[in-house]
């Protein structure tokens, strides 16, 4: 696939969909809502039959509905399978924790903040904003 500026060839496509997570170290699962990587089926896991449930900062519990795995590629070109839970949050979430257990290292420095894998030497770049650390990534639909 080839990067042009913000967006890919295959993206106008169709065959992509672009999601952004904001790389979190509270995290202790990789979130999206359901409305976020709309190509990809919700399906029942350990998790959402057992009535796991969610805290956030607030106190509120949220429901684990479930979990999409899906393909995503950064614009760097690196591609990995993603396993995601689904619950009622507003902004997808990638946890470090989760990073790290899966051999990655997370470098969080200012104008270089990155996710390496530990094992082939590939980046992907991360990008502060609002004092949060994103990473943008392309799913490939229907996978």
């Amino acid at each position: 696939r080839e990067v042009n500026g913000n967006e890919t060839a295959n993206a106008l496509q169709g065959e992509w969909e672009e999601i952004e997570l904001a790389v979190d170290s509270g995290a202790t699962d990789n979130v999206v809502s359901g409305d976020m990587l709309t190509s990809v089926d919700t399906v029942e896991n350990e998790k959402s039959k057992n009535g796991v449930k969610y805290e956030v900062a607030d106190g509120t519990l949220m429901p684990n509905r479930g979990e999409k795995r899906v393909l995503v590629e950064s614009d760097e070109g690196v591609a990995k399978g993603l396993t995601v839970q689904v619950t009622d949050v507003n902004k997808a979430l990638l946890s470090v924790s989760k990073i790290v257990r899966n051999g990655h290292r997370v470098v969080f420095e200012q104008g270089n903040s990155y996710i390496e894998d530990l094992n082939t030497g590939e980046c992907m770049a991360m990008r502060e904003r609002g004092g949060m650390y994103m990473l943008k990534l392309w799913a490939k639909k229907g996978f």
